[in-house]
Formats: C-alpha cells, structure tokens, sequence
C-alpha cells in the first residue's frame, strides 16, 4: 500500500505579510496514520522541497504527543523536507491521498493545474481521498468530463467563516463556506475549533486542522 500526503507551497496570507504554510500538526496526523497501517508514504507540493510552516497552526499544540511524535522522528523530518512537486506524482501510483491543512491552499492548490489533474484521475480511478480544513479549496476547480463541478451534489465540509477570521484570513480571500455553496456542493459545517468530517462516497473532507486525527483514521479505514 503506497500512500500520497499533499502539502501547500504558499508561505502568506495573501497581500497581508503574514506568514502562512502547512500545518505540521496536520500533516503528522496523517503521516503517523499511513505509517502504523504499513503503508509507505509518499510528500509531495506544488513547488516541491522543504514546506513552509504555518507556525499559528502548530502553535496552539505545541507540545501534543503526535509533534513530539515528529520532532523525535528523524526519518519523518527527512520525508517532510524532501517533498516531491505535484507534477512528479502519478493517481495511480496511490492506495490513498491526504491534503494536509494549510491556509496556503487558497492561493496554491486552489489553483494548481497538476492538484486539478491529480484529484480527477483519483476520483476515475475511485482512489479513496481526504482533504483537511484549507485544503479543500483543490476541490473549487476540479470538473468531471462535463465540465461539471465534482462537488456538485456531494457532502463536504471546510472552515467556516467564523473559523477564518479566527486564522486572519484576508478577506478577499475565498470563503470555502460560500464557495462550496455556489458551486452546489452540500456544505456541512460542525462546531468552531471542533473536530469534524464529512464523508461522501471516496472523499472524506475535515473542517480545520482539529479534524486531522479523524480524518486520517478514516481515509486509511476507507483504503484497507
């Protein structure tokens, strides 16, 4: 089993100045839930290389067991920091793929053709998929052979507009919340802060990085 972590490339919030990036926290979720599976994991980001880090993110469990987890872990640190680009990936290489929380996603992935082209052969090739919190924003220009939105019909969930003025998302930035909507997704929004996901068929969606933990146990239940 050969699983695919997707990371954002993007270190800002927009015009703003603020530094921005993957949440490592997030990202160990995943990583730690393809390891203990036996899976072998596979980094990969738009731009490739050592990802920027969204230390707001983290700041908030910087002593949680799964970052302690990490930072002992030197073989972890290697594959974070080596991550392959996008366009380097092939779908069906993968038993699973999971795109890490990052509020960078809403200006890299959300835009990325090689996301764009990775996440509709997974969805042909019915390769189970999850996507965290800002990450969801890959799923706004992913289109099926009728040009229709993938999201169309389909249960998902992402950051409310609650929870991105809490992370200082610029305003003219995209709200996944209406963005889904209008693209005629089922939007479904849980607590602020509190973990939360949505499932539907092969795509599990997580609302912000609370949600990694249960996200990640699913994606690997939904693959083995």
């Amino acid at each position: 089993m050969h699983a695919l972590i997707v990371l954002t490339s993007h270190d800002r919030l927009g015009d703003s100045g603020r530094k921005t990036g993957a949440c490592l926290e997030s990202f160990a979720h995943g990583y730690y839930a393809f390891v203990d599976a036996g899976f072998e994991v596979t980094i990969c980001s738009p731009l490739g290389g050592p990802p920027p880090i969204d230390n707001l993110c983290n700041c908030r469990n910087a002593t949680s067991d799964i970052l302690k987890r990490f930072h002992a872990d030197r073989n972890a640190r290697e594959d974070f920091s080596d991550a392959l680009t996008l366009s380097q990936v092939c779908a069906a290489d993968f038993t699973a793929v999971y795109f890490a929380e990052g509020c960078g996603a809403l200006w890299d992935l959300a835009n990325d053709p090689a996301s764009r082209k990775l996440i509709e052969r997974l969805h042909e090739l019915r390769c189970p998929s999850a996507f965290v919190g800002h990450s969801t924003a890959a799923l706004l220009q992913v289109r099926g052979p009728d040009s229709v939105p993938l999201v169309k019909g389909r249960g998902v969930t992402a950051p409310n507009r609650g929870e991105d003025e809490t992370y200082g998302i610029p305003l003219e930035a995209p709200s996944l919340e209406r963005e889904f909507g209008a693209l005629g997704a089922s939007y479904m929004a849980g607590p602020d802060g509190m973990p939360h996901l949505v499932q539907d068929g092969r795509w599990i969606t997580g609302q912000n990085a609370a949600s990694s933990a249960i996200v990640a146990r699913a994606l690997v239940l939904a693959a083995t």
